[in-house]
């Protein structure tokens, strides 16, 4: 029912490790206005758990353990700090419904643009300073890195984004190590 649906969250509560994909968290929070680094901690915090903005004061993120820990420690700060917040479960309605929520998380432009600046890398492979290259080659690596730790619903944009990065890496002579996504790619992922 709607009810149970948009039932606040408990932490008392027992939850399965992942919901569903179609369940999704809500806060709904009056942000402090007098405590400007407050307000500014508070929405840091929620632009790295990846959150969609609805409006002004709802935000959206697909239902996880881990974010609905951190959304729920997040509503008690942005309280102590003269705000408001809630927190809610939700369902979408209908396949169309869920659609439209997901494209909120859709990070294929960022993927996009990281791809556009390894594949111009190429241009530069045996003509430009290989140091140079390979600071970039590790700068783009990081950005996949923020870029898929926030990608809830993976995608081929970040299919190709990896390929990219592991035919950059070929080619430079990086010799990536010998575990994980991170790793394929020339980062230290679990490995380190």
């Amino acid at each position: 029912s709607w009810r149970q649906a948009m039932k606040p969250h408990s932490r008392t509560e027992e939850k399965p490790a992942r919901a569903a994909p179609e369940d999704w968290l809500l806060l709904v929070a009056s942000l402090p206005t007098g405590d400007p680094p407050a307000r500014m901690l508070i929405l840091r915090t929620l632009e790295a758990l990846g959150v969609a903005m609805l409006r002004e004061g709802v935000f959206i993120l697909p239902d996880e353990e881990d974010k609905r820990h951190a959304v729920a420690h997040l509503a008690d700060y942005i309280a102590r700090n003269d705000g408001s917040a809630r927190v809610f479960r939700a369902a979408s309605f209908d396949p169309a419904q869920q659609r439209v929520l997901r494209s909120l998380f859709d990070r294929s432009a960022r993927y996009g643009a990281l791809v556009k600046i390894v594949e111009g890398l190429r241009l530069g492979f045996g003509v430009s300073d290989p140091g140079a290259l390979s600071r970039v080659l590790h700068k783009q690596r990081r950005e996949y890195e923020a870029i898929s730790a926030l990608d809830f619903f993976p995608s081929a944009a970040r299919e190709r984004a990896e390929r990219s990065l592991l035919s950059a890496v070929s080619v430079t002579g990086h010799r990536p190590a010998a575990c994980g996504t991170s790793a394929r790619i020339g980062g230290a992922g679990a490995c380190a």
